[in-house]
Order: C-alpha cells, then sequence, then structure tokens
C-alpha cells in the first residue's frame, strides 16, 4: 500500500510541475498511461522496447489512444514517458480513491464501503442478478473492497462525470459483467434497462427546477427519477439527510407518494459522522421496493472494526408505518420509550409550534463585529440554567431599523439550535435593543401557549426526546426553525397552564434559596475549620 501511495504521490507531484491541476485533469493522464499500457499489452507481437524509446511511445500513444477519447496531451514525448514509467504499475481505482479524495474544489464524497457491502448482501439475499449503481464515483472504495463487480451480478455504473467514465471503462475493461453509462440522476435517464437492484447517494441540498417531478429537492427528484428504471419485485436503497425524514409540506407529500408508489422495505440510522469530512449531519438508508412486505425493518447501525452491523432493530406492519407523518424512526428507537409513548397517545389536545408561534433564528454576526454599540446580542454563553445573563452581553453597532427582524421581546422563548447543549430561558424584561445571534431561536407565542409552560415542557424528557428527534447534525447540535416548528406541544387550559408555571417557578425558587443558604453555611464552616488548623 505504501508504494502504492508513494507511486501515486510522485504521478501527483510531476502532472503539478506541468500545470495539470485539477481532478478531471490529473484522473484523465492516469487513464491516458494506463490506457497505453493496456493495448501495448494487447499485441503480443509488438516489440515490448516502445516502452523504453520516448517518441516511439509517444506515437503509439497518439495513435492507439488518441486525443479523441482523451482530448490533448498536454506535453511533449519526454514528459509522457516520464509520466508513463511513473505511473504505468499503479492501481488506477486506488489512484482516483486518492484523487477524488485530495479534491478540495469539486468536493467529492466517497461513500463508506460498509454501504455497499450492505447493499450487496441484500442482492444475495434477494438473489438479485442486475445491479444499477448511480454516481458510481462516490463508491470507489466500497467497490474495491467488496469486491462485488467479481462475484455472479451484471453490474451497471453510472456517472455523470465523461473522465470518471472512461476511468470505469479502463478499470474494469476485462469485466464482461460490468457496464458504464454516463447520465445523471437529477433528470429523467432514456433507459431500455430496468434493474433487480439500484444503489443511490444524491447530492444533499440542490434544488431543482424540473415541474415533471412533484418535489424540487435533488434527493427527492433523484429517486422519482430513478423508480422508473426499478423492475418490480425489485430495491432501491437510497441515502438521505435528516431532513427528508422528517421535514413538512412538499416533502411530507412526496414521502407519502413515494410510499405508495415503492413501498419503504427497511430504514436503518447511519452511525453518527459517518460522512465526515463531507457532512456531519445524520443520515439514513432507505430501502424502496417494487412488492409489499408484512413488515419494515427499523434500525441503527453501528460501526465495528469499520464493518456495519446492527445495533438496534424493530419492524413495524406496513399500515402502521402508513399512518406516521414522518420517518423519525429515532424515537421509534429508543429503548425507554414509555414516557414519549404516553405522551403521544395521550387524549389531551397537542397544536405544532407552528400553529400556535412565529419562529425565527437570529443574526450571523462574526467576531469582529462586536464592538462597543447600542444593540446587544444573546449568544449560547448568556443563557445559564434557564436564566438570561443580561449583564454580560455583547454588543454590536448598528442601527436599529436594520437589525429590528432579529429583536427579542421580554416573554419570548429562546433556545439554543447550535453548539452541544439544549438551553431554555424566557426573556425579561430589560432596557434597550437586543437581538438573537445565529445560535439562538426565538419562539414568540400567542396567546394560546405561556412561554414559561413551553420551556418546562421542552425541557421535560419528552420535550428532549422529540427535540432530538428533529436533529439534523450528530455530535453538534443543529436545529432548523422549519423543524422546530413541527414539534407538538400539549393544549392545556390556561388556568391550568399558569397552575404548571407558578407551581415549578415556587419550587424553583425555594430550591435556590436553600442552595444558597447550604453553600453560605458551607462557606462558613470551611473558613472556620481552615482557622483551627493553625
Amino acid at each position: 500500500m505504501e508504494v502504492g501511495v508513494s507511486l501515486i504521490e510522485t504521478f501527483w507531484n510531476m502532472c503539478l510541475l506541468h500545470d495539470i491541476a485539477s481532478r478531471d485533469q490529473l484522473l484523465r493522464e492516469a487513464v491516458r498511461v494506463i490506457r497505453t499500457k493496456q493495448t501495448i499489452a494487447e499485441q503480443v507481437s509488438l516489440d515490448q522496447t516502445i516502452q523504453t524509446e520516448p517518441e516511439k511511445l509517444f506515437q503509439w500513444m497518439k495513435e492507439h489512444v488518441g486525443d479523441r477519447e482523451l482530448g490533448h496531451f498536454p506535453g511533449d514525448r519526454d514528459l509522457f514517458y516520464k509520466l508513463y514509467h511513473t505511473g504505468k504499475e499503479m492501481d488506477l481505482m486506488e489512484y482516483a480513491l486518492q484523487t477524488i479524495q485530495q479534491d478540495r474544489v469539486t468536493g467529492g464524497i466517497i461513500v463508506h464501503s460498509g454501504i455497499v457491502e450492505q447493499f450487496v448482501d441484500m442482492c444475495s439475499r434477494q438473489h438479485y442478478q442486475s445491479l444499477l449503481i448511480t454516481e458510481a464515483e462516490k463508491y470507489i472504495k466500497g467497490l474495491v473492497e467488496t469486491k462485488c463487480c467479481t462475484l455472479p451480478f451484471t453490474i451497471t455504473l453510472l456517472t455523470e462525470s465523461y473522465i470518471i467514465g472512461r476511468l470505469f471503462k479502463t478499470y474494469f475493461e476485462s469485466l464482461s459483467n460490468v457496464q458504464v453509462i454516463q447520465g445523471s440522476i437529477y433528470q429523467p435517464l432514456p433507459l431500455d434497462e430496468k434493474y433487480e437492484a439500484i444503489l443511490s447517494m444524491p447530492n444533499f441540498g440542490m434544488k431543482m427546477n424540473d415541474d415533471d417531478v412533484p418535489i424540487r429537492e435533488s434527493e427527492g427528484a433523484a429517486v422519482s427519477y430513478l423508480l422508473p428504471l426499478l423492475q418490480d419485485g425489485g430495491r432501491m436503497s437510497v441515502t438521505f439527510p435528516a431532513r427528508m425524514m422528517f421535514q413538512s409540506g412538499t416533502i411530507a407529500n412526496w414521502r407519502k407518494q413515494t410510499n405508495e408508489l415503492a413501498p419503504v422495505q427497511s430504514i436503518y440510522a447511519h452511525p453518527d459522522g459517518l460522512f465526515r469530512p463531507f457532512t456531519s449531519i445524520k443520515t439514513y438508508q432507505v430501502d424502496f421496493g417494487k412488492s409489499s412486505v408484512d413488515e419494515i425493518a427499523l434500525g441503527r447501525w453501528q460501526l465495528e472494526k469499520s464493518n456495519l452491523v446492527i445495533e438496534r432493530e424493530i419492524t413495524m406492519h406496513p399500515d402502521q408505518f402508513r399512518l406516521l407523518d414522518n420517518w423519525r424512526i429515532d424515537m421509534l428507537l429508543d429503548e425507554d420509550q414509555d414516557t414519549l409513548r404516553s405522551f403521544q397517545q395521550a387524549a389531551i389536545p397537542k397544536l405544532k409550534l407552528r400553529e400556535v408561534a412565529d419562529i425565527f433564528r437570529g443574526k450571523s454576526i462574526l467576531k469582529q463585529d462586536l464592538k462597543a454599540g447600542k444593540i446587544k446580542v444573546l449568544n449560547i454563553s448568556n443563557i445559564d440554567d434557564g436564566e438570561v445573563s443580561l449583564d454580560q452581553l455583547e454588543t454590536i453597532d448598528e442601527e436599529e431599523r436594520k437589525v429590528k427582524r432579529y429583536e427579542i421581546l421580554p416573554g419570548d422563548l429562546v433556545m439554543t439550535c447550535r453548539g452541544t447543549l439544549n438551553k431554555f430561558a424566557v426573556f425579561p424584561e430589560h432596557d434597550g435593543m437586543v437581538i438573537a445571534s445565529a445560535n439562538i431561536l426565538v419562539v414568540r407565542f400567542k396567546s394560546t401557549i405561556q412561554s414559561h409552560f413551553a420551556k418546562i415542557f421542552l425541557e421535560s424528557p419528552v420535550g428532549t426526546a422529540l427535540i432530538q428527534s428533529f436533529q439534523r447534525g450528530t455530535t453538534v447540535m443543529n436545529l432548523n426553525p422549519a423543524d422546530v416548528a413541527e414539534i407538538e406541544v400539549p393544549l392545556l387550559p390556561v388556568e391550568k397552564q399558569l397552575e404548571v408555571m407558578n407551581g415549578y417557578l415556587l419550587e424553583k425558587e425555594r430550591y435556590n434559596e436553600v442552595i444558597q443558604e447550604a453553600t453560605t453555611r458551607w462557606e462558613q464552616v470551611r473558613n472556620q475549620l481552615y482557622g483551627e488548623l493553625y
């Protein structure tokens, strides 16, 4: 492996010295070298000394690989001779893997090989033969490590990149069961063939402008375009970000329609950070099928020695699954579900926050923007033990009208939306204007719900579980205002809310008094004991 990496780095450095620097340029010249080596090897009777003579080798490359396939070679015969003898022993897929991983411009993701392994295992269990792997460059590591192309499958590798397509064709030239085609999963694919299994990780967060699909999100649009390519009885395994699992509106409608067209067969939550450094958001693997199932598998994977294994798994009847308005399986997988289940099944009316409050995120403020000024800024550090510390607020120098939409009013519920801890506080009376930073969400309730009552509920075990189910990030919290708006709160009569609030605040005040008395007494006793030491 070290020898291979050394060859790759030497090849890169030689290319970079001659302004061959972009990902596609680096891949193209490696393909040119390996393709030239293949054409020479195909001619058994050829005088192999051709590889030792720069001019003959250069002319052979131009005649047998040519400009049409890979474009004009950006150098002379001496450069090609050096590149050829540096790179001819490289493993082309390992080279592609390293080059894509090092690319900081395109930012291409390499999917964990365990995803491919799970997909291949599923195909073997289902006795599938024809497989389609989309945007196959994302799965290079898994293709190599699982050696799935040497198994009894007919595999089609789809890529949008011309040079990636040439690389795959060169690498898999000797395998008749591997086909490489070029195309995009973000538009209709004019393919006559249908496949028994499809593997896809669409790009996250792109917006589509195609009216032919019922959703603008790239993840959903890709699935809509790929489903027609799935055979009856086949399965499609797709990687989704968390928001596709629970966001409302058009995404919720798309989930329902897709589950009707190709019922969900299984959903597994990925281990935290599986796709770092590409993304740290929570991700899930959803399998759709062109057939009905008796039960749907819901589970969570964990990493054991680089392998994805099931940490926890439950099953659900398809009729019960269809009743869900989201696919937030994290709550279903929590082993201590009694409290949450009792809330969900309780007869008391519930309302989503968006029905009873306006929710907005604060202003993004850079460190250099903090300076002496009349506008105060609330950040995470200013919320402690359910209270706001007004005397420690930093300031900015800005016109009030420009930041008015971020202003926090007395009685607003403020909550952290980034960081590692959920913090809540009801904003107190204050002098001057205070705005929220981008790390804070402001929830401004209408008369239906009291802010203190909502704070008590959201801090409870049930509220904590609900918030975590809408979590987009993994280790670091990342809550979106639109997601928080979907959280349900109990709708109690105002009198009952006030009763709960007053009881809570009274007991908290007593608690703080007892703590203060105990602290004062302890300090007095401690100081007395210290005085008796000498």
